[in-house]
């Protein structure tokens, strides 16, 4: 499983490459986690968990709508996440995110649809988002 981030201007693209299509999103997750945490400066964080549900009209936006769950979670809750046990049964995905409450930063404003991808290729599932920052 790996994940790596693509230089673009004002903006960041994240590719994915997994085993499955659940890995491929919690790695999404792990990228997400990376730009909005730890924050809280040095303060103590609360555990927090959310069960998700959200669907999609063909797999890209499945990935675009999972990340714009953990923008909006980061936004009103303070989420920083940290891991999810994750189902995707066809378009909807479903599972609970486990993460820590606390000051997350602001920097990812929003998924954009700008070169979207998620599917299988040779066994291989392999994802491309572009985010606002």
């Amino acid at each position: 499983m790996t994940w790596r981030f693509v230089e673009h201007t004002a903006e960041l693209e994240l590719e994915l490459e997994s085993d499955s299509a659940e890995h491929a999103l919690r790695d999404a997750l792990l990228a997400f986690a990376e730009l909005v945490g730890p924050g809280n400066g040095g303060e103590p964080y609360e555990p927090a968990e959310h069960r998700i549900d959200v669907e999609g009209r063909d797999l890209p936006s499945v990935l675009a709508s999972w990340l714009e769950e953990l923008v909006f979670l980061s936004d009103t809750e303070g989420l920083v996440p940290e891991d999810a046990d994750l189902r995707l049964d066809g378009l909807r995905l479903t599972g609970v995110v486990r993460g820590r409450r606390g000051a997350p930063r602001p920097i990812v404003k929003a998924v954009t649809l700008h070169r979207l991808r998620f599917r299988p290729e040779n066994g291989v599932w392999r994802g491309r988002v572009v985010l606002d920052v």
